[in-house]
């Protein structure tokens, strides 16, 4: 390991107020406008082994023109710091207080961060930095290739990450973090205490975690052709950047693995399958998710029956029951044979209600008939479906709402996850631009205080418009309407140039993940100790420290009690 690391960006920033920089808490959300005043220019931060510390660095008062020097050093050899430059994306109107934005029920929100029109940063470039001698850091230019490097901006918001190996020993790291025009950086320090406890790898065995993504969208947002060589390179790119997010659920929309013959019948394409199955295996992902087979006739929530999505026909009719036959048994045979068939986890009909809950549960009834076994989970909130699904997954409100009936599923063998999306608004856990960050972190508290299976949420990378100058996106696609889906509700990652870039709300919903690991560690060994320090910051959905100080000191808490067993 070198002494030194940098890189140069070359900005066209306008110059304004003198250079400042300092460092902030990576929950913390920083805006285009943010003051370094306040931040500091020593930052300590509390790690297990085993997870991933972060670190942003805001600077301001750019010269125009002028490259901007990034430096740190002092990592032990065997953590190697990562640098990102984070780029700003809009919040044009804000989350609703019941759900969408305000303008659906013309009800303000006081539960933001802050009014919008604003943006804030949270898409996360990683940058190519060279190593250099140990008195002088290397130099160079980012590629034409990154153009949004050249956007003008006053003020430059970075993010410097180190993996905390499972095998160091415990100890505080001390790294000197230098940034600024010329010669002379800004200097700052980061001081990263390593504790003795451990986060596993996700797989297997943790928390059941999804995210919905798009194959069609990886292609379109990357100029790829479907299912060619360089869109599978890409599908593996981002399978590798949710297995970092600590998701080890991935689903298998049905329309891309099935398809209608010649003959009209629906026909697997295995090979596909199987291509699909191995890529995310071989990022770290574990169990399989099929997408819902059915779906409301032409959209309509009125409906009382189901349609295959594939083959377009009512699903518990003579014809949809052949079909299932044909698509399921070859399912089967495929899952047999690869030894998959205890992975494979089963949807019938995304958020099924009251109105369809007989056809559902008759539906349900030849599902387990021809894939024996598969575990059937739905977002869902109707009680009518007692019986016909077997891993609960309410939105968050609901759930702490009826938390008496869900308890007594699981007495009954069920299993439970949540999941949120458009909903819920107002001061409820939920993962959009203008919450805390923090919020998206407290998921794997509440997990770990529940005792839940599983998060679920249906937007990775499901953009409706372009995500770097696009938010808020309406639903339907229909001018004028009030029905829209609120900032960031579409996806949590962002289409880079080259590839998949992070964003920091799924990074902090990475970081609450490993604390549901440490959280059920601590509960295992001193159950005292586990309540008194998740009382201290969360008590409900919608009850919880906004402060990330507060959750800062029950973090250090949490990692010295492991420390003293």
């Amino acid at each position: 390991m070198t002494a030194g690391l940098a890189a140069l960006l070359l900005l066209t920033a306008a110059a304004g107020a003198p250079q400042q920089a300092a460092l902030f808490d990576e929950l913390e959300p920083l805006y285009p406008d943010s003051d370094p005043a306040g931040g500091v220019l020593v930052f300590e931060s509390h790690h297990a082994r085993g997870t991933i510390a972060g670190v942003d660095v805001l600077v301001t008062g750019l010269d125009p023109g002028s490259p901007l020097t990034l430096f740190s050093a002092g990592a032990p050899e065997a953590a190697e710091p990562v640098w990102y430059r984070l780029h700003p994306v809009p919040v044009e109107e804000n989350t609703g207080l019941g759900s969408r934005t305000e303008q659906f029920q013309g009800e303000r929100n006081p539960f933001v961060i802050r009014r919008a029109p604003f943006e804030v940063f949270e898409a996360m470039e990683a940058l190519q930095i060279e190593a250099g001698s140990d008195d002088v850091p290397s130099r160079r230019s980012l590629p034409d290739r990154h153009p949004a490097i050249r956007s003008p901006r006053p003020t430059e918001a970075l993010r410097l990450e180190i993996a905390v190996p499972a095998e160091v020993e415990a100890a505080v790291w001390s790294l000197e973090i230098g940034v600024g025009n010329g010669p002379d950086l800004w200097s700052m320090r980061w001081r990263i205490h390593v504790h003795e406890a451990v986060v596993p790898p996700s797989g297997r065995d943790t928390l059941r975690y999804t995210n919905w993504y798009s194959p069609g969208e990886m292609a379109r947002r990357h100029g790829l052709e479907p299912w060619s060589e360089p869109h599978w390179q890409m599908i593996r790119r981002y399978a590798g950047l949710m297995a970092r997010g600590r998701q080890n659920v991935f689903w298998i929309p049905w329309g891309e693995v099935f398809a209608l013959g010649d003959d009209g019948q629906p026909f697997l394409r295995r090979q596909r399958l199987e291509r699909w199955v191995r890529t995310f295996r071989e990022a770290g992902l574990w169990w399989i998710e099929g997408a819902p087979l059915a779906r409301r006739p032409g959209g309509d929530w009125s409906k009382d029956r189901l349609e295959l999505a594939v083959a377009g026909v009512l699903a518990t009719s003579p014809e949809g029951r052949a079909a299932l036959a044909r698509m399921l048994g070859a399912l089967e045979a495929c899952l047999v044979e690869n030894g998959w068939k205890d992975a494979w986890l089963q949807h019938l009909a995304d958020e099924p209600t009251d109105v369809n809950a007989a056809d559902y549960r008759e539906l349900a009834a030849v599902v387990r008939e021809l894939l024996p076994g598969a575990p059937i989970v739905e977002a869902t909130m109707s009680r009518e479906l007692v019986g016909a699904v077997d891993v609960w997954c309410p939105q968050v409100q609901v759930f702490q709402a009826q938390r008496e009936f869900f308890e007594q599923r699981r007495a009954a063998g069920d299993r439970l996850w949540t999941y949120t999306c458009l909903v819920p608004g107002g001061p409820w856990l939920n993962r959009l631009l203008d919450q805390e960050r923090l919020r998206q972190g407290w998921f794997g508290w509440a997990a770990a205080e529940y005792r839940l299976d599983g998060f679920l949420h249906w937007g990775f990378n499901h953009y409706k418009a372009d995500p770097f100058a696009r938010s808020v996106v309406d639903h339907p696609a229909q001018p004028g309407t009030k029905n829209k889906l609120p900032a960031g509700d579409t996806h949590v990652v962002y289409p880079g140039p080259d590839g998949p870039w992070s964003g920091l709300r799924f990074e902090a919903h990475r970081v609450g993940l490993e604390d549901r690991e440490l959280l059920e560690l601590l509960r295992a060994r001193d159950p005292a100790a586990y309540e008194r320090i998740v009382a201290r910051v969360f008590r409900a959905y919608d009850d919880y420290e906004t402060g990330v100080a507060e959750y800062r000191a029950a973090k250090r808490e949490l990692l010295e009690a492991l420390d003293d067993r």
